[in-house]
């Protein structure tokens, strides 16, 4: 297991409840592949058992990469190992790390698999695991139930499934391979089961998720950063500008939607940009009763990771001002290579009253989730 550099003896953040909107268990390691497998039948079971091909962790472990002399950074981690077992969580994100919450997730990309049976099998089995080798462990643990939306039918019974479990609080949905956009009225059932159970919908980006709607793009890019720098805003975009200019927060007044790991700093340009074009076309969103921001500013909540850098560290206070501190929730994309420091996130928000800070770093979750705490 990885430690942190750079953290003091005494937890960060310490004097607020911290809640962590991001943090992954990944079902392509093969030791919870092999967890989800074991709860599938064949050929489903066969194909995803680690001794068969499961896929393996791609990206660099660390972020020190990343350092550029006389820059400051986000980052100053030597890297940690996937989260395999509750532990993981417990000895470094919230002993070290001061996280006294974890929102889980798994993100997987089932909309862009070919095969549906598969994904129909894989999704019950995969938040069962979610359920089981951790929630259960640990009541301070929350999770979000992991749909596909290329049925949303059985996306809706997997919702009424666990939408009981007291720890389930969000339903996940990966941008990416849909055939339509999310906002289209197909997927209103999926929507409308989770405001029914009063669930926030959380979607959360991939680096490759978009491939298969920008395939030109990523075909000609030339290094991962490239694909890194677009793929997570450019999906966030996408799902922004569908959900809003097909009124689906109008119709769905009492639902929370949720942004993960895209950062804050595409959010201004988006609000400015929608309220532009709605003015202009205002008979093709005859849904909207209100400009596209405030339904933004009224629904939409945004995860800090990964919060971005400028040159001159004050224009991000800009950007946190005017997305709104009651919009942002903390994360730090736990375990992942590009993970948070939450002694440095804790900086950038330091012109912010200690109410709103408070806000940032746990009382926006609690409402944006619904948590039972």
């Amino acid at each position: 297991m990885g430690s942190p550099t750079g953290v003091s003896d005494e937890q960060p953040l310490q004097e607020f409840t911290v809640i962590d909107s991001d943090v992954h268990v990944e079902g392509h390691i093969p030791e919870i592949a092999k967890m989800v497998a074991e709860r599938m039948e064949m050929p489903y079971s066969h194909l995803l058992h680690p001794d068969k091909g499961s896929g393996s962790y791609g990206f660099p472990r660390s972020g020190a990469h990343s350092e550029i002399p006389g820059k400051m950074s986000v980052f100053n981690f030597e890297g940690f190992d996937p989260v395999l077992e509750p532990s993981d969580i417990d000895d470094t994100l919230r002993a070290e790390l001061g996280v006294d919450y974890p929102v889980i997730n798994m993100t997987p990309m089932w909309d862009v698999y070919p095969d549906t049976d598969q994904i129909l099998q894989e999704m019950p089995a995969t938040n069962d695991v979610l359920l089981e080798e951790f929630l259960d462990s640990n009541d301070d643990y929350f999770g979000s139930i992991s749909i596909q939306t290329r049925e949303p039918e059985a996306a809706v019974e997997e919702i009424e499934r666990l939408a009981d479990e007291r720890q389930m609080v969000a339903v996940l949905v990966h941008p990416g391979g849909q055939e339509r956009g999310l906002g289209d009225s197909r997927y209103d059932p999926i929507w409308a089961a989770a405001e029914d159970n009063d669930l926030a919908i959380a979607f959360h980006t991939t680096a490759t998720g978009q491939m298969w709607e920008m395939p030109g793009i990523i075909g000609s890019m030339s290094t991962m950063p490239e694909l890194h720098t677009l793929s997570h805003p450019y999906s966030m975009m996408w799902v922004m500008t569908s959900l809003i200019l097909e009124g689906t927060p109008a119709k769905f007044p009492d639902l929370n939607f949720i942004f993960l790991e895209s950062g804050i700093g595409w959010v201004p340009y988006m609000m400015s940009r929608l309220n532009r074009e709605y003015s202009t076309w205002r008979s093709q969103a005859p849904l909207l009763e209100k400009m596209p921001e405030e339904y933004i500013r009224d629904q939409f909540y945004f995860g800090t990771q990964p919060l971005g850098e400028f040159s001159k560290r004050s224009h991000m206070a800009d950007i946190i001002d005017i997305v709104g501190s009651g919009n942002i929730l903390f994360s730090t994309d736990f375990p992942h290579f590009d993970i948070d420091n939450p002694e440095t996130i804790r900086g950038f928000f330091s012109h912010l009253s200690e109410e709103e800070q408070c806000g940032v770093f746990g009382e926006n979750a609690i409402d944006a989730f619904g948590l039972p705490i």
